[in-house]
């Protein structure tokens, strides 16, 4: 994986790019397909990667919130909690920008033999078509030969047709890449070799293995053994430090490190990680910093509960009970200073911003949890700078599709084999990337005793024992359970916290894990878990041949009951 932590440079291309394309393009040439005497190859090609990059964010709005990643806010009641407009910038970004951009690239690039370009650019473009089916179901595929004046109302097309015209891409890249004698792109933000690439694609074909439940295509591909199958290998987008022109930071930074209070994070997740085991997730400390070391309850007007003034247990709602009796209300743990949002809870917000716990150095470049306890809100100078990463297809994701993979098949042995292998990958991954990326928080001086000994922010990494003991009790909780999958999901989700679209594909795939936190609202009250999203307002106010579609309608690959339970209302 090539780490490049300055987009700058990507970032004057594009506007480069945009500048010659406002100012020099015929007002009879079509923009969104470029001819090689109206665009420069290099600057195009890196605003499809930067465009990729701004879809893989797009949809975390939604997606986390569904999969418990973070706090659903956006409205207590499922029907009511999403509109066609919050997906307007997932669908353009999509149609309007990558796929128009991916597809001139393709043109320009190939009469020349640049096979890296064709066959990244073609990959890049059968990942949003598979994400864009997972998110919505049946959609336009619009390939170069569709778009134009005669077609301006694209119909959508069911979601395994979609599927299988990705895959044909993706093939399609691997065999111009394997031929590739050309030069590599001058910028690249995610791979560099044509070798890399196509592990990418092996990949993310072996990822739409899973999701249909094809065993074949699914043990074919890791016969052949080129996939992700290290963590050198990871395919990830990595974000940059720098703050304006261009801001090239992590989302994730930029809502919580800057000067607005942040979202809130998961109540759930925050409890799966500090109690629900009965000890400390070792990834814990990387995923959120906390402002606080318990959560005060000296101030009324901070909390929102619902059900009562402060976060009172004996006030936690019987539907939570019936979920699991230590399931966490209004606060996911008060002892540990972990103080988010309940499922669902999108309630006005209170003078809580000096409490909350926000994203960390792990995926988004914050700030590793060094017992500091410091106000978040200081003009992004903190941490990591928001030098982080959209973890696209890491090899821990794979040891758990794996797991999962094998469970499915009956094979208990295998499945618990690669479920504690991607435990203990994701828990390396998230501790190498605190030191590498905040080694100021992990060399910090935090406190200072009477005696003049001095405690480092090191002092609060997890010791090997801390991480030797989870993955023990993972593996006594697979071993004493009697639904391998359930304890294989509930890992996933954890570790895949960063990319929503994982979580939510996971608990749609499986119906696991089965002890979510419900809507806040109760059963009867907030509905059904939502099973894919309305259609954006852009493609049903424009497109004639495009209607809106019920947000219970299962994506093509979610064969599981319409009614999950309760647990996942």
């Amino acid at each position: 994986m090539k780490r490049i932590y300055s987009l700058i440079l990507a970032g004057l291309c594009i506007v480069s790019f945009s500048c010659n394309d406002v100012l020099e393009l015929d007002l009879l040439t079509d923009p969104n397909n470029p001819t090689p005497e109206t665009a420069d190859l290099e600057s195009l090609y890196n605003s499809v990667q930067l465009e990729f990059s701004q879809f893989l964010a797009a949809p975390q709005f939604f997606t986390m919130q569904l999969s418990r990643q973070r706090a659903m806010t956006a409205g207590a009641i499922y029907a009511q909690a999403f509109s066609p407009n919050n997906f307007d910038n997932t669908w353009n970004q999509a149609y309007r920008d990558l796929i128009p951009d991916a597809d001139a690239v393709i043109a320009l690039a190939t009469p020349n033999g640049q096979f890296i370009h064709t066959g990244s650019a073609k990959i890049m473009k059968a990942y949003t078509l598979m994400a864009l089916v997972d998110l919505f179901g049946p959609v336009p595929n619009l390939d170069a030969s569709e778009r134009g004046i005669d077609n301006l109302s694209p119909p959508a097309k069911p979601g395994d047709v979609v599927y299988a015209e990705a895959e044909a891409l993706l093939n399609e890249a691997i065999a111009e890449l394997a031929s590739n004698t050309a030069a590599a792109p001058a910028a690249n933000i995610m791979f560099s070799t044509a070798e890399e690439w196509i592990t990418a694609a092996n990949t993310l074909l072996l990822r739409s293995a899973v999701n249909r439940r094809d065993m074949g295509a699914f043990n074919a591909i890791i016969s052949g053994g080129d996939f992700i199958d290290n963590s050198g290998e990871d395919w990830e987008f990595e974000y940059g430090p720098n703050r304006a022109n261009p801001d090239s930071r992590h989302p994730f930074y930029v809502d919580s490190w800057e000067a607005a209070d942040g979202d809130y994070q998961s109540n759930w997740l925050m409890w799966a990680m500090s109690e629900e085991k009965g000890l400390i997730d070792p990834r814990i400390r990387g995923y959120f910093y906390r402002q606080v070391a318990t959560v005060p309850l000296d101030n009324l007007n901070r909390f929102d509960c619902i059900f009562s003034v402060l976060p009172e247990p004996e006030f936690t709602p019987q539907w939570y009970l019936d979920c699991d009796e230590d399931m966490p209300y209004c606060v996911g743990s008060l002892s540990q200073g972990y103080y988010g949002r309940d499922h669902g809870n999108g309630n006005g917000i209170p003078p809580d911003g000096d409490i909350r716990a926000v994203y960390g150095v792990y995926p988004g470049g914050g700030k590793f949890d060094n017992n500091t306890f410091s106000g978040t809100q200081n003009l992004g100078t903190d941490g990591a700078l928001g030098a982080g990463i959209h973890p696209i297809l890491p090899s821990f994701m794979i040891d758990f599709m794996r797991a999962e993979m094998a469970a499915v098949s009956g094979d208990t042995e295998s499945a618990r084999q690669f479920l504690l292998t991607g435990v203990q990958a994701s828990i390396d991954k998230v501790l190498n990337f605190i030191v590498d990326r905040d080694p100021a928080s992990v060399a910090e001086v935090v406190a200072t005793d009477i005696n003049g000994n001095q405690l480092f922010g090191r002092d609060f990494l997890p010791s090997l024992d801390d991480i030797d003991a989870y993955i023990a009790v993972v593996a006594e909780r697979f071993d004493n359970s009697s639904d391998p999958m359930e304890v294989i999901a509930k890992e996933f989700l954890i570790a895949t916290y960063g990319n929503g679209l994982e979580g939510f594909n996971i608990i749609r795939r499986t119906g696991r894990p089965s002890n979510l936190q419900p809507a806040i609202q109760g059963p009867g009250v907030a509905g059904t878990l939502i099973r894919s999203a309305l259609y954006p307002a852009v493609n049903v106010n424009l497109n004639e041949t495009a209607s809106q579609k019920d947000q219970q309608q299962q994506v093509f690959w979610d064969t599981q009951s319409a009614d999950l339970g309760p647990c996942f209302n």
